[in-house]
């Protein structure tokens, strides 16, 4: 259905200020979707809407370097560079749609409106025409502009339309209508020109594009035609068009909606799991919804545990869970690694993507095995020989604090000895620094039964779990205990963040964008971050990159990206971009790891 449209670009008076002429030209163009740009005599194209022309653009006329660029001046718009370097005026408005009487080219200006818009009628406002002045004062012959119609692409003849002047000539001068155009003459003291261009409705004429150039004086003056190199020649400005017309977008047939058949929505059949180290964990996924054949993707993703470096604490899983036609419940292994550390339970994050997830992530716990020690037998002291022992199996300090380490030795204390100290990372490692190695002797003056050894802790400003340091005697005749383990207690007990997903657009149409939010509640008051996971497309599913794009301030890849939020901030916003006539369907969103809030995913449809 044929939709009504009209719509006005610059004015009737000359432009005051840059911010007026950039409004009514260039702004305006680009919200109604027309396509101004100037052509050079050579034939070179400028996109007048480009951030760097609409930079160039100036008021004054001789201005360097900026004049040199302009396509605008107060009396409206033309072409940069008007005179093309041949002429000699240094006060002439470098903004004009200019002929050059030596080589018989001009410049031209052009308003292209969209392809589904047909313009039938427009009012022309021209300034800077003049008509011919007496000899040696200005222009030796009037100035004499062409405006050509097309229609996608293709010159249509004026003569199909009806062209009216609309303003009072002071000597009259012809206006032209021909196959090829429309051609108008100076002939007003104040230089502008005024006409309509319409076509008759039954005549289903019309037009998408007006282009403005200039031809050769009008009644030049003998000296003028004596002079081998002329430097003058017919210029004008475009200072407004007023133009109707109807939009003819076809209106699209409507697709019959197919009876959808019932997705399968996947979940794991527990919020979270637990192995011990050294153990192997089963994890079941369920499904629901539709029951014919399916699959959906998993994986891990670290948390506090790690699955790479000297000593991993899990094997990585990951792939995809097949379902037959009514099987409702598939199952993955994690194995998980025993390290020999003294270390607090660690987490792996389950992760599905690829398909309608009902619950992601849930969250594995490896529980810290210790290896059971052979008991070494405690030996008889002999005359001369010492044993040496710490005076207790666990230590604890404070953070940032000096924990004292007692050995004590027993035997023959009547001479003197020397055993071996050393520390050895568990959690807490001294690379970090969670606190400063030790290797040393510790001596013993004949008749001492005890001997302290100083261990440094270091305060890091983290929330973390408490740390452990191990501790070691060698070097001698050893009793129980000979290993022993420090405990670095967090001292900055600071609230966790969690990270959820806020809104999220229903449905993005094709060519729309749509935003989505991600939010972040407990502690808010320090800076974080938090990865968020796009899931890996199934059959037919939109891809990144490729069928939608994701427009972020923050780093973005194929899978995803990350987040960060400054002290106080709450909320992060993205929008995602469909373009038209790509793949549709619907992208899946979650989150890596760290602690999340719910909800914990969301889904954006691609129309």
């Amino acid at each position: 259905m044929a939709t009504p449209f009209n719509g006005t670009l610059g004015q009737t008076t000359n432009f005051s200020t840059i911010n007026d002429l950039i409004a009514k030209w260039a702004t305006a163009s680009q919200n109604k979707g027309i396509k101004l740009s100037g052509i050079a005599a050579d034939g070179g194209e400028t996109d007048y809407l480009s951030p760097t022309a609409i930079g160039n653009l100036t008021l004054a006329t001789n201005e360097n370097p900026k004049s040199w660029l302009s396509y605008g001046s107060t009396g409206g718009i033309g072409v940069p560079s008007a005179y093309d370097g041949w002429f000699t005026d240094v006060n002439k408005v470098r903004a004009e749609i200019n002929y050059d009487p030596n080589t018989n080219q001009s410049q031209a200006l052009k308003v292209k409106w969209a392809d589904n818009q047909d313009v039938t009628s427009a009012t022309i406002d021209l300034s800077s025409l003049s008509s011919k002045k007496p000899l040696g004062v200005g222009d030796q012959g009037n100035e004499v502009g062409l405006m050509q119609v097309f229609n996608n692409g293709v010159l249509v003849p004026a003569t199909n339309f009806t062209v009216t002047r609309l303003n009072a000539p002071t000597v009259q001068q012809p206006l032209s209508v021909s196959s090829t155009g429309v051609t108008f003459t100076g002939d007003r003291n104040d230089s502008s020109l005024q006409f309509k261009i319409e076509a008759n409705p039954s005549s289903g004429f019309a037009f998408d594009e007006l282009r403005f150039s200039a031809k050769a004086y009008d009644s030049p003056s003998a000296a003028y035609l004596a002079t081998p190199f002329k430097s003058d020649s017919s210029d004008y400005l475009v200072r407004g068009i007023q133009y109707q017309g109807v939009d003819v977008t076809p209106t699209p047939t409507p697709t019959p909606t197919p009876t959808p058949t019932p997705a399968s929505v996947f979940q794991f059949d527990q919020g979270s799991y637990t192995v011990n180290e050294g153990g192997v964990a089963t994890i079941n996924v369920n499904r629901t919804g539709g029951t014919g054949a399916a699959s959906i993707n998993y994986a891990t993703v670290n948390g506090s545990a790690i699955a790479g470096g000297t000593a991993p604490d899990y094997t990585v899983a990951a792939g995809a869970l097949n379902f037959a036609a009514g099987q409702t419940t598939a199952s993955f292994t994690v194995t998980a690694l025993n390290d020999l550390l003294l270390e607090s339970p660690e987490t792996v994050n389950l992760v599905l993507s690829g398909g309608n997830v009902g619950s992601n992530p849930s969250i594995l716990t490896i529980n810290n095995v210790l290896p059971t020690p052979t008991p070494t037998p405690t030996p008889t002291p002999t005359p001369g020989q010492n044993t040496f022992f710490f005076s207790a199996a666990n230590y604890s300090v404070n953070e940032g604090s000096t924990a004292p380490i007692t050995i004590n030795r027993g035997g023959d204390l009547s001479i003197g000895a020397t055993i071996s100290f050393r520390t050895g990372d568990g959690t807490a490692l001294a690379s970090q620094p969670d606190y400063i190695s030790v290797v040393q002797p510790v001596t013993f003056a004949p008749g001492q039964a005890t001997a302290q050894v100083p261990v440094q802790t270091l305060f890091d400003s983290l929330t973390e779990p408490n740390e452990t340091v191990n501790l070691f005697l060698s070097g001698g005749n050893l009793a129980t205990p000979s290993a022993a383990v420090l405990s670095i207690i967090d001292s900055t007990a600071v609230p966790p963040t969690f990270f959820s997903f806020g809104s999220s657009p229903a449905g993005i149409t094709d060519g729309g964008a749509g935003t989505f939010t991600i939010n972040r509640t407990g502690n808010t008051s320090v800076s974080a971050s938090i990865d968020y996971l796009i899931a890996a497309p199934g059959g037919g599913q939109p891809v990144n990159n490729a069928d939608f794009f994701i427009i972020s301030p923050f780093p973005v890849n194929p899978s995803g990206g990350t987040v960060s939020f400054n002290p106080g901030q709450t909320s992060v916003s993205l929008m995602m971009f469909n373009p038209i006539g790509l793949t549709s369907g619907v992208v899946n969103l979650g989150f890596g790891a760290g602690p999340i809030g719910a909800p914990a995913s969301t889904a954006i449809t691609l129309l």
